[in-house]
């Protein structure tokens, strides 16, 4: 049954975990949490990681934005694994639905308020986004 974009759209908003296959530099589906909401883009869409990426313990800024999330409170995950909050991407809304519509995307959860809150607190912390940034998406 296809859905209307409507309801599809409401299902984006912050804390959503999504998993993709639409990623052209990705041979494999991936799980995202959306972060912040703006206007017709949605940004944060951190990828969640089974491990977190051994460079990144060269980047003190990077590496502190490596959040856990752990298999008990996450059905849709197999284990524990890391949301890495450290690097901000943007998609317009319209383009994640029509990849829901073809069946690349689908909707697999929500963060827990608690975790939502400490990656939005760590977001708004963090010097790796900037003012306008911040004030998008994490407020």
């Amino acid at each position: 049954m296809d859905l209307p974009i409507q309801l599809l759209q409401q299902g984006i908003r912050r804390g959503s975990v999504l998993l993709s296959e639409s990623f052209e530099d990705i041979n494999h589906a991936k799980f995202f949490a959306v972060i912040g909401v703006y206007e017709d883009r949605i940004a944060g869409f951190f990828f969640i990681n089974s491990r977190i990426h051994p460079i990144l313990q060269a980047k003190p800024e990077q590496f502190a934005m490596q959040y856990q999330l752990r298999k008990k409170d996450y059905d849709f995950l197999r284990y524990d694994s890391f949301l890495g909050a450290n690097e901000l991407l943007t998609r317009s809304v319209s383009d994640l639905v029509n990849t829901m519509q073809i069946g690349q995307t689908s909707i697999v959860g929500q963060l827990t308020n608690e975790d939502l809150t400490t990656i939005l607190e760590a977001c708004r912390a963090s010097k790796l986004f900037s003012p306008k940034e911040k004030k998008q998406f994490f407020y």
